[in-house]
């Protein structure tokens, strides 16, 4: 205990010498001119914040819900759980009840727990954005956190039915879980988020926004929290008139410790922040333990004499080359069909310089259309489609496509009319060239035409696959016409279907 007058001795918090308080110290309001008062130093056992990090991790362990699942991208992940903002994307719209998880291993810095607790207090929270273009179904996805296989927290999602623009933040309480699982890396972060078809709500696909992440995990152990002082006033028989306590000692804020409390020279030592570091028991290790509980390490680090070993010890230190590839284009093409193939070529050895290209291989496709031309007289004026023209594009991208329509138009006594045609995504029902004028006829008497007409267009692709087929139909303005036929093959030539992608 300090003395209570303007000869009383520095307060010692810490190991740390303050300058000399002012006199006299704080005292009880009211208190009389024979009363004692004296300041002691004490810690509580208030919990403290310890660094922690999540880091990104397969999540297919903690696989729960039914039916499909997709794993987010793991670059992704890593910038959502470094409380950055990514991008849950949506299904292309074949999977039903499907939702993409993420899941982010609890790492926690040793040298930041104070004291031996036993057990830590970890809890999270994060927003999501429901980009669209669909509303979720019900409760749509879950925020967890595990201990190994189990599940100690599994907090759903909500409000239900969340539209597309809509927003929610997922919470993970307070839980407490064994210091120990979280050291050996067994306690994880989960969030999964429906991003296929619900046949249950009858709604489709969406996108979500994920960010705002946010980690925290405290720790406790007796004495190990907050410093404060506890000023105790007696009076001329030495009977306790009253006692406060506060953080600095000005009497102009309260303080209220969390039990137990502790004199701060006893618990000083237990509640050291350093911690000694394992050491590993490699035999490549050179760093040593000595007698005197210090770690010690060679002057100059052992280096493998593999010649294939880059580090070199130089006169400024350790050296390890630096590899930096340039010229690659950002992003990339993520299918299974890649655009572009990257050739790298090495000579035999331990080569300082790489030979790296790269070659265009668009996916392509060329079709004869190999039937007997559909006949559009029998069905003047309607749709024909020709399902022998399908061709298929089979994933997201830029495309040139065109096809060579034959076809044979005739009047026998005279008369009038036009074939056209035009090309659709028979996938998403979209149509890709507006309609095309393939051969026209105004005959007075007889005669007869066949020849080929070019249809050719440039159609964006968000996901494949997708067929694009050839649609036909005859139009009779006038007279009679005794022969429309296209689509097909004949003794001059033949209907074409060709695609090629450009670009991704």
């Amino acid at each position: 205990m300090s003395g209570c007058g303007c000869g009383q001795s520095p307060i010692t918090i810490g190991g740390c010498q303050p300058s000399k308080p002012a006199c006299p110290p704080v005292a009880c309001p009211g208190s009389k001119p024979c009363e004692h008062c004296e300041t002691t130093p004490l810690r509580d056992s208030a919990p403290y914040r310890v660094a922690a990090t999540a880091t990104s991790t397969d999540p297919t362990p903690y696989y729960t819900i039914a039916n499909t699942h997709a794993a987010l991208d793991p670059a992704v992940a890593r910038t959502i759980l470094n409380s950055g903002t990514g991008t849950f994307p949506a299904d292309d719209g074949t999977h039903n009840g499907q939702h993409t998880w993420l899941a982010g291993v609890v790492h926690i810095d040793p040298t930041s727990l104070r004291g031996n607790p036993t057990d830590v207090t970890i809890s999270a929270s994060v927003h999501v954005h429901n980009d669209g273009r669909n509303a979720a179904c019900r409760l749509y996805g879950r925020f967890a956190l595990w201990n190994g296989p189990t599940p100690v927290r599994t907090d759903l999602l909500g409000p239900p039915d969340l539209p597309a623009g809509g927003d929610d933040h997922g919470v993970i309480p307070p839980t407490t879980v064994p210091l120990a699982d979280v050291l050996a890396g067994k306690v994880v972060v989960e969030l999964n988020l429906e991003t296929g078809n619900d046949d249950t709500c009858r709604v489709g696909p969406k996108q979500w926004t994920v960010d705002s992440f946010v980690l925290t995990v405290q720790a406790s152990a007796p004495g190990c929290g907050r410093p404060f002082l506890r000023t105790t006033c007696r009076n001329c028989d030495g009977a306790v008139t009253c006692t406060t306590d506060t953080l600095d000692g000005s009497g102009s804020t309260t303080y209220a410790p969390v039990p137990p409390v502790i004199p701060v020279d006893s618990c000083q030592d237990g509640c050291a922040t350093a911690r000694p570091p394992c050491i590993s028991t490699d035999r490549g290790n050179a760093v040593t333990r000595g007698s005197d509980g210090c770690l010690y390490a060679p002057d100059t680090p052992a280096l493998d004499p593999s010649p294939c070993n880059a580090a070199r010890n130089t006169t400024g230190g350790l050296l390890v080359p630096r590899i930096d590839l340039t010229g690659l284009a950002p992003g990339g093409n993520i299918s299974s069909e890649r655009s572009v193939d990257i050739d790298v070529t090495a000579t035999p050895g331990c080569p300082e310089r790489w030979a790296i290209g790269a070659r265009l291989t668009p996916v392509s496709a060329f079709l004869n259309a190999e039937r007997q031309h559909a006949d559009l007289l029998a069905r003047a004026g309607t749709d024909v489609p020709i399902p022998e023209s399908d061709i298929v594009l089979p994933e997201a991208g830029v495309y040139h496509i065109d096809s060579d329509v034959r076809y044979a138009l005739g009047s026998a006594t005279g008369g009038s009319g036009y074939i056209i045609g035009w090309l659709r995504d028979e996938t998403t029902d979209t149509l890709l060239t507006s309609f095309t004028q393939i051969a026209a006829i105004n005959a007075t008497r007889q005669e007869q035409q066949g020849g080929t007409t070019h249809i050719m267009t440039e159609y964006v692709v968000a996901s494949g696959p997708r067929t694009v087929r050839l649609h036909l139909m005859f139009v009779l303005t006038g007279g009679k016409i005794s022969d429309a036929e296209a689509g097909g093959t004949d003794s001059n030539g033949a209907t074409r279907m060709r695609f090629l992608k450009v670009r991704d």
